[in-house]
């Protein structure tokens, strides 16, 4: 008795195992073969009779064309380049184009991702997909993106337009290569609008190639890889905000200004210079013998609001990046947007009353973007002074 009880329990665990055994779509195009299916997808063909444990054949003979239809196979007979990445997470209008494809379509949670095909974000959306070999990818706004693009080997994403942030992802856009060098590499990728490239290494660090070169940008620094071009020396990126106990975020020590939040208000707490007369037409070496040495603060000759022009050599931030979201995971942003330092934003203005969580990042001259500060919670709505 004891035999068969333990018989059956072994009989049900390897049912339940079969049954959280993880299946990829296959798509059966015409021509199709069990046996060509098998050469194409899976690590040894000689296995492609497991493929008939999960699907419903009209002939076991691998030699004859199947008709159209999808196949179950097993994750893990399939190779690695062949394996689909798994939609785990998309916000607001997000379209995806299958290979070969013309049609842009919505996606839908957990949908799979197959190679070549091609990812879309509108204004104020993003995609985060997670490949089955680890590496994560985040889509922001605006964005284009390849999945494991056809000739482009050692290649996770091509990005077309817009901004990426990676986890181990191996990334090529029109001016660099991206490598991670580590298994925590973390990192963000911009692309403007003359298609030079933005690379900033939040973790680890990788490798950003172009014309024959290669620097290597560790944690904390960032390149510029314009078109036709190598890849600029890493600068430092933005310093990190991090809230204090009056509410404010604070910079690194000796920064100009602190960002703050009062009443429902985010601001820089910087006011916009006002306009100055035009000088008198002098002589020009009368106007290099009055002009400050750029970014010294300390010149007395400067007014106060002369200061402000000399901000961004001062401080080299021209603006910040802030997220509002329902929930501390940021799954649920309501508010995305980065503002210029001398602009201020009236939450109360753009948001239902209710509890938020919000979290910032500084933006430097160049456009690198540092790390968003630890979230803190806020309220919105609530009555203010007159």
């Amino acid at each position: 008795m004891k035999a068969l009880l333990l018989c059956a329990w072994l009989l049900a665990l390897a049912a339940a195992a079969a049954g959280a055994e993880e299946l990829q779509t296959v798509v059966v195009r015409p021509g199709d073969t069990l046996w060509s299916l098998s050469n194409t997808y899976l690590k040894d063909p000689t296995k492609w009779n497991q493929i008939l444990k999960y699907n419903k054949l009209p002939s076991s003979d691998p030699s004859i064309a199947l008709p159209g239809m999808s196949l179950k196979v097993p994750v893990v007979l399939i190779k690695e380049q062949y394996r689909a990445a798994k939609l785990i997470f998309f916000l607001n209008d997000v379209l995806s184009r299958r290979s070969g494809a013309e049609d842009w379509n919505p996606v839908s949670l957990k949908m799979d991702l197959f190679k070549s095909d091609t990812l879309r974000t509108r204004v104020d959306s993003r995609a985060d997909v997670k490949f089955y070999t680890g590496e994560l990818l985040s889509l922001y706004a605006n964005s284009i993106a390849v999945l494991r693009p056809p000739g482009k080997k050692n290649t996770d994403v091509e990005l077309m337009a817009g901004e990426l942030r990676g986890l181990r992802a191996r990334v090529v856009t029109a001016s660099a290569r991206i490598t991670p060098k580590t298994k925590d590499t973390e990192f963000g990728a911009r692309i403007k609008e003359d298609l030079t490239t933005l690379v900033q290494v939040y973790k680890g660090k990788a490798d950003v190639e172009a014309q024959g070169k290669t620097i290597e940008v560790k944690e904390g620094f960032a390149t510029e890889v314009k078109l036709d071009m190598p890849p600029s020396a890493p600068v430092e990126l933005p310093p990190l905000l991090e809230f204090d106990a009056q509410s404010q975020a604070k910079l690194s020590p000796g920064s100009a200004p602190k960002l703050s939040m009062a009443g429902g208000v985010v601001s820089l707490n910087i006011k916009s210079a006002p306009k100055l007369a035009a000088p008198a037409v002098t002589a020009e070496k009368n106007l290099l013998k009055e002009a400050p040495a750029v970014g010294n603060v300390n010149d007395k000759r400067l007014a106060a609001n002369d200061l402000l022009n000399v901000i961004s050599v001062a401080n080299p931030v021209q603006g910040y990046h802030l997220q509002i979201a329902k929930d501390q995971a940021f799954t649920a942003v309501v508010l995305n947007r980065t503002v210029d330092a001398f602009e201020a934003i009236d939450v109360n203005d753009i948001l239902a009353p209710g509890n938020y969580w919000m979290r910032l990042a500084l933006v430097d001259l160049l456009g690198f973007e540092g790390k968003f500060n630890t979230p803190r919670q806020i309220s919105v709505g609530k009555a203010r002074g007159n």
